[in-house]
C-alpha cells in the first residue's frame, strides 16, 4: 500500500482502546474511527438510534465513551437549542480533541473525563443515555449498562452500538490462517469480542424493558479493510500466532486482493435499544 493510500485504520490496535492515553498519538485511532464512521451501514445503525431514542428539541442526552464526539455533535444538533449534551469518555486526550470541535463548530456540548462505570451523573440525569463501541473494550459490561440505566430518567432510553467480533470475515483463500489470525483478533485483542451474544440477557437482567435488537453487516471500504485486517495479522504475528513467514503470506494476499479489486471484508454490528 503506497504512502496516499494508507488509511487511519494504520497502525491502531484495538487493545489500545482500553487505555487510549497510553498510547504515542492519538491521531491514528481519531483517523481510524472517522473511516468507521463514514461506513454506510454504521451509519443506518447510529440513525435508528436516534430515531429509536425519539431525540427533538429539548432532549437530554449522555453519550458515553464519546472520543472526540462524532455522533455528541450529531445529536446535539437534533436536541439545541433548549436541550443537552454531555459526552463523557476515559481518555483526556480524546475529550481535548472534542472540545476543540465543538469550540470550531460553535456547538454547546459539555465533555468530560470519566469512568464508564462510575458515571459522576445524578440519578435520572437524562432523557437518553447511549454508547458505541464502548462496552466491547469496558472492564465490567454489566456495571457499564447499571450506570447508563441508572442515569436515564424512568421512561427513557438507553441505545449502545456494539460488534461482534467473532463475525469478522475476510476473503484470504487459506481458511486456517485466517481463523487463526481472526480468533486471536476476537479473543485476545477485545476484552469482550462476543459481548452482544448475552447483551439482551444482560440488558434485561439490570430491568431494562422492551429490549429490541437491529443489526447491519457492515463492509469494509478496500483501502480500510487492507489498513485494517493487514494490521490485524500484525498483531497476531507480534504475539506469535503466527510466524513471520504466514504474515507475508497473509498481507501479501490482502494486497493482491486489492489491487485486484477482489478484496471483501466485514463485520457484524448490532443496535441494542431498551426502555428505563
Amino acid at each position: 500500500m503506497t504512502a496516499d493510500q494508507k488509511t487511519g485504520a494504520d497502525n491502531v490496535q484495538l487493545h489500545a482502546f482500553t487505555d487510549l492515553d497510553r498510547a504515542p498519538s492519538i491521531a491514528p485511532y481519531v483517523a481510524a474511527l472517522e473511516a468507521f464512521d463514514a461506513l454506510p451501514q454504521l451509519q443506518e445503525l447510529k440513525a435508528l438510534a436516534r430515531e429509536h431514542a425519539g431525540l427533538k428539541s429539548g432532549s437530554s442526552v449522555l453519550d458515553v465513551g464519546c472520543g472526540f464526539g462524532l455522533e455528541s455533535f450529531r445529536l446535539a444538533r437534533l436536541v439545541l437549542p433548549g436541550g443537552r449534551v454531555v459526552g463523557i469518555d476515559k481518555s483526556a486526550d480524546f475529550i481535548k480533541e472534542a472540545e476543540a470541535r465543538a469550540a470550531q463548530a460553535k456547538l454547546a456540548i459539555t465533555f468530560e473525563v470519566g469512568d464508564a462505570e462510575s458515571l459522576p451523573f445524578a440519578d435520572a440525569a437524562f432523557d437518553v443515555t447511549r454508547a458505541e463501541r464502548l462496552l466491547v473494550y469496558v472492564p465490567d459490561p454489566k456495571r457499564a449498562l447499571e450506570e447508563m440505566r441508572r442515569v436515564t430518567r424512568p421512561g427513557g432510553v438507553v441505545t449502545a452500538i456494539e460488534p461482534d467480533f467473532g463475525t469478522n470475515a475476510i476473503n484470504l483463500a487459506d481458511r486456517a490462517l485466517v481463523r487463526r489470525v481472526l480468533d486471536h483478533e476476537c479473543d485476545a485483542n477485545v476484552p469482550h469480542g462476543w459481548l452482544v451474544r448475552d447483551m439482551r440477557g444482560l440488558m434485561e437482567d439490570i430491568g431494562l424493558r422492551d429490549v429490541a435488537i437491529d443489526t447491519r453487516i457492515v463492509i469494509f471500504t478496500p483501502e480500510l479493510a487492507a489498513a485494517y485486517f493487514t494490521e490485524t495479522g500484525r498483531i497476531a504475528q507480534r504475539a506469535g500466532v503466527i510466524d513471520e513467514v504466514a504474515f507475508d503470506r497473509w498481507a501479501a494476499a490482502i494486497e493482491d486482493l486489492r489491487q485486484r479489486g477482489r478484496l471483501f471484508c466485514s463485520i457484524g454490528y448490532y443496535l441494542f435499544t431498551a426502555r428505563v
